[in-house]
């Protein structure tokens, strides 16, 4: 395989990984919790490195509960997660003007 198949495998990977965050990011338990991570996303989605959406795809997996608690500050994220990517899940606006 030579380097650049390699490199367009890759991207591929990553579209597919971006595809299926969107997508989860979109189909939650509530429309609360579906509302602050589409629009998080919608914020922040092209600025995503493999690593946030790495990690990204690890938050989404928590429990639904849990994870809206979290996004409103009510309950801490887990200390595995850099303050980097949930400090923007924190900033979302819930209001837009």
């Amino acid at each position: 395989m030579t380097p650049e198949e390699a490199h367009s495998l890759e991207q591929e990977s990553m579209e597919r990984m971006r595809r299926k965050l969107r997508y989860l990011c979109r189909r939650r338990a509530t429309q609360e919790l579906e509302l602050i991570l589409s629009r998080f996303w919608e914020a922040h989605a092209e600025a995503l490195k493999e690593r946030d959406l790495l990690e990204l795809e690890a938050l989404l997996s928590l429990d639904d509960m849990d994870l809206m608690a979290m996004c409103l500050g009510q309950k801490p994220f887990p200390a595995s997660f850099r303050q980097e990517l949930t400090s923007r899940l924190l900033a979302v606006p819930l209001i837009r003007s």
